[in-house]
């Protein structure tokens, strides 16, 4: 039979290869081509605006209130600066008293993750004419408002500029998600504009084998519902909409309207948009990304994933969440694993952080915690991860389960040298078909080959 040929994604150029139809389990897995939404992104926003579920229009729910709108961070790749503007028009429509946009930058770095949203707010500011105050939260230094815990014990506290908002609308680009399950609205709240600590606890739920992609409280399917760590986010956003701050500016029970604008995109088309009540939205979007996204494939002992883009390639911090939404339900126990992605991180960082991690905190945390505990019997590592649990130990732990415990071995074509990434148990392969072909050598496995792996939900049978 004849080879076929692949083109994956390597960052922001790709990286082709070919492989003997015989020994694929079966076509490229990737998001399932569907015909974007017509017309420019801005007019699409600004029609799904005027269809809210569930809710009045936004315009007809903001005059005269302090209206408070979150924009998720430069992490995520997508269309929040059109978002912003689509959401700041609408909201001008019906003139509010004031107007605040947090950038749900959680445990991030404010300084570099914040920065485009600080400069979009700039822009909108000077073409409208209009105050916009601008809260990049800082989870450390930030003033936090604390509001209670939820049932599974996290301490919310929550940025109290958000909370002195009395409307409080989302703008969102949803996907699968590796802890959450999907990404929703909940996360631009816990983890987005809390506290540090309050982050910390809900995360320690990764740690629980039922949170992770698939899973989540807004999926139709009750065998699906069960995931700790998106059921803890969702409790902690729904705590927050009934608090708001007094004359002392101190938390106290108060009305909170609610408005979320979700969508799903890549490059710059929509595939599709929700407005409207959270809770709707948050349903309808799982449907929808279930049925763009979510996969149930033969687990094979070959595969080979790109994670995507940047900022997925970047950093292998950011590379591994593919690790969980696709390599691990495509990969049998004891399998190879090959990804492609540069991993040449940011400029600014210093050599030892540039490719691990987006900063030196999270590099120490997930990387040198995965270099120290990658030697000690995988109970021991993990009971040490749960009875010292910080931010960042949960990828260390996913990873853990990976290499010593699905014993998939993981190779990195990357620019980073042998020498940087085989203390955290990955190897190199500078050559891919050289790679293929030693494999497809050996006769004993099929491949599975996967590309935008940060965005899909792949199952294995």
């Amino acid at each position: 039979m004849a080879d076929k040929q692949f083109e994956l994604t390597y960052g922001s150029e790709t990286r082709s290869f070919h492989i003997p139809e015989e020994r694929l389990n079966g076509p490229l897995i990737a998001p399932r081509k569907t015909e974007p939404l017509a017309g420019k992104v801005a007019d699409i926003i600004s029609e799904a605006l005027l269809k809210p579920d569930g809710r009045p229009k936004l315009r007809e729910l903001v005059p005269g209130r302090r209206v408070g709108i979150v924009i998720s961070d430069a992490f995520r790749a997508g269309l929040q600066h059109e978002i912003l503007d689509g959401l700041l028009d609408e909201v001008l429509a019906g003139s509010p008293e004031s107007i605040t946009v947090a950038c749900a930058t959680g445990t991030h770095a404010p300084a570099v993750y914040a920065k485009n949203t600080g400069e979009w707010v700039e822009e909108a500011r000077k073409r409208l004419g209009i105050e916009i105050e601008f809260v990049p939260n800082d989870s450390e230094n930030s003033d936090f408002g604390a509001l209670g815990h939820t049932g599974r014990g996290t301490d919310v506290r929550v940025n109290k500029r958000f909370l002195a908002c009395d409307v409080r609308v989302y703008g969102h680009e949803s996907k699968h998600h590796y802890l959450n399950g999907y990404s929703t609205v909940d996360k631009q709240l816990l983890p987005g504009v809390s506290w540090g600590q309050s982050v910390a606890q809900n995360h320690k739920w990764a740690l629980d084998p039922d949170s992770g992609p698939g899973r989540s409280p807004w999926h139709s399917d009750p065998a699906r519902q069960a995931n700790p760590f998106a059921e803890d986010a969702r409790e902690a956003r729904e705590l927050s909409e009934t608090f708001l701050l007094d004359e002392d500016d101190q938390p106290v029970a108060g009305k909170v309207t609610t408005f979320a604008l979700d969508m799903v995109s890549a490059g710059k088309n929509v595939y599709w948009i929700g407005t409207g009540d959270p809770a709707a939205v948050c349903t309808e979007m799982v449907k929808v990304v279930d049925q763009m996204m979510a996969f149930e494939v033969d687990r094979a002992k070959y595969v080979i994933v790109s994670p995507g883009g940047p900022p997925a390639s970047q950093a292998l911090y950011g590379t591994q969440n593919a690790f969980d939404l696709a390599m691990k339900g495509a990969t049998l126990p004891g399998g190879e694993a090959l990804v492609l992605a540069p991993l040449e991180g940011r400029p600014d960082l210093d050599p030892d952080v540039r490719g691990l991690a987006p900063d030196r905190r999270p590099k120490e945390l997930f990387w040198d915690n995965l270099v120290r505990l990658l030697p000690k019997p995988l109970a021991e590592a993990r009971q040490e991860i749960a009875d010292n649990f910080v931010l960042y130990l949960w990828k260390t732990d996913r990873v853990l389960r990976l290499l010593n415990g699905e014993k998939i071995k993981i190779f990195l074509h990357s620019v980073l040298p042998a020498e940087t990434i085989e203390p955290g148990g990955f190897h190199t392969a500078p050559d891919i078909q050289a790679w293929i072909d030693e494999r497809i050598a050996r006769g004993d496995g099929q491949f599975n080959v996967i590309n935008d792996g940060n965005k899909l939900c792949v199952t294995g049978r």
